[in-house]
């Protein structure tokens, strides 16, 4: 028997009484208290003296072994087993000292969560930024110990980095208070709905561009590509400089399974966002790439009504772009979110009503990921078509009203335009027999060409389907 086959025998009974530290170092993804993607085929890896024969023997199959490269590099792949609430352990050594043992790890879903400030957020709130129901999410999260969560330290870097700073850690009080909110609050209605340990990654930047997560050499096709944004010294502050975060805390994560990707970014890329969706889908298959899995599953939310001071449509034009990602790439959904912010906070770019917005990304999943399919209504009514009828009214069709309409008072954020392409707020109503359309009127446009739906800054939506989800916004009159 050769040395790397004596020492994978050996290897549980060491791993068993191991106080010494191993040579091995492993990355801070791989750890103590970590969540591994159910049902697949996982990499653990890490570095060691170069040509050290490393052997990994996970509790719940056989060891296996490897050789580390010239570089001290090693890798081995893991099938795990069906998810469950049974804490594994998994011992790595090389043979020279006691092996490392890696403690508490639990087997199920894992997703990576992205995107700036709103990701960013903590759920215990930012100045002047709360969190609706903090207190109430932080005091209950000690009902979840296997909920996972993995905060990735924000760190940008000029070029591609291997690993990242960050440890797993339960869910309760003192962690979840200051992990993303949509992060925590999606795996929690994961958690409740699939009954399986969940692991969240959060890797996020407030106050970042798009450019900033996926690599320069994909961005030079785009006609607003800015040189000057490419990073060209270690230590450079500017998050937003192209790829910057990218290299730092997307790269290094690439081997770590996962199910799929949740973001939510957009309000930095205001005014600048006419190659957004396509830089987006870009971003998408890039990471796609990284992770090996051409349609794994990516779920992100459209940017949220708010005052930005401007007499525009610049955050409008945002929306419309996030929007229209779904018809460009497979397997991706849109969180709409035009109805979650109160009157009060319309000029806050950090709406406080995170649950709802975890909640519809779960909705996401469960439907496409984990079985419930058309069981659960995943996005609100999509405009389809208008027909003017006499007297200048127009009856408006769309895709997803097939069970009707809510609102509450008024339908308000309607508006039509004759060919002057001057709009003026319509009236919208609902006619029998037929519950699924709306018709809109005003007496200012006697011939509509075009109508919109909330497209403005801050149109904030009081319509929704049968089951909650609100309209889709939209314009006709797009002339690009």
């Amino acid at each position: 028997m050769n040395r790397i086959a004596t020492f994978l025998a050996a290897l549980p009974l060491l791993a068993a009484g191991a106080t010494a530290e191993a040579k091995v170092r492993l990355p801070a993804l791989v750890g103590d208290r970590m969540v591994l993607q159910q049902r697949t085929d996982v990499q653990l890896w890490g570095w060691a003296a170069p040509g050290a024969e490393v052997a990994v023997a996970p509790s719940w199959c056989a060891p296996v072994g490897t050789t580390a490269d010239a570089a001290g590099r090693w890798s081995v792949t893991v099938r795990t087993p069906e998810a469950s609430f049974e804490k594994r352990t998994i011992a790595i050594g090389d043979g020279d000292g006691e092996p490392l043992r890696l403690e508490d790890v639990l087997i199920g879903e894992v997703w990576l969560c992205s995107g700036q400030s709103n990701m960013e957020m903590p759920v215990q709130g930012g100045r002047d930024c709360p969190v609706e129901h903090a207190l109430e999410i932080i005091a209950e999260s000690a009902q979840y110990p296997d909920i996972r969560l993995f905060t990735v330290r924000i760190d940008g870097a000029p070029e591609p980095r291997e690993d990242v700073s960050g440890a797993w850690s339960e869910a309760s009080p003192a962690t979840v208070r200051d992990f993303s909110a949509v992060g925590y609050l999606f795996g929690r209605e994961l958690h409740r709905a699939l009954r399986v340990p969940v692991g969240i990654i959060n890797s996020s930047c407030g106050g970042t561009w798009i450019e900033a997560w996926f690599p320069v050499a994909l961005q030079r096709r785009f006609a607003d590509f800015d040189p000057a944004s490419v990073p060209v010294r270690e230590g450079q502050s500017g998050m937003t400089t192209a790829e910057i975060l990218y290299n730092g805390m997307i790269h290094p994560l690439r081997r770590f399974a996962i199910k799929g990707f949740c973001w939510y970014q957009g309000c930095t890329n205001v005014g600048r966002s006419r190659f957004y969706a396509e830089k987006m889908a870009t971003m998408i298959d890039h990471w796609r790439t990284l992770w090996g899995g051409a349609c794994k599953p990516f779920y992100y939310v459209e940017i949220a009504p708010v005052e930005n001071g401007e007499q525009n449509v610049d955050c409008a034009l945002v929306r419309e772009q996030q929007a229209r990602v779904m018809e460009m790439v497979d397997s991706v959904g849109m969180v709409c979110t035009n109805d979650l912010v109160y009157d009060y906070e319309r000029w806050n770019v950090h709406p406080s009503q995170k649950e709802p917005v975890a909640r519809r990304l779960a909705y996401w999943a469960l439907s496409r990921d984990y079985g419930y399919g058309d069981a659960i209504k995943t996005i609100g009514p999509r405009y389809k078509s208008m027909e003017v009828l006499d007297g200048g009214v127009v009856r408006l069709s769309f895709e997803g009203s097939d069970c009707g309409f809510l609102f509450k008072g008024e339908i308000e954020g309607f508006e039509l335009a004759g060919a002057d392409g001057k709009f003026h707020p319509a009236r919208a109503e609902r006619r029998r027999p037929d519950p699924t359309v709306l018709y809109l009127s005003t007496w200012a446009v006697s011939n509509p060409v075009h109508v919109r739906y909330n497209f403005k800054n801050c149109s904030i939506g009081r319509l929704w389907d049968a089951f909650g989800q609100p309209v889709v916004p939209f314009r006709t009159d797009k002339t690009e």
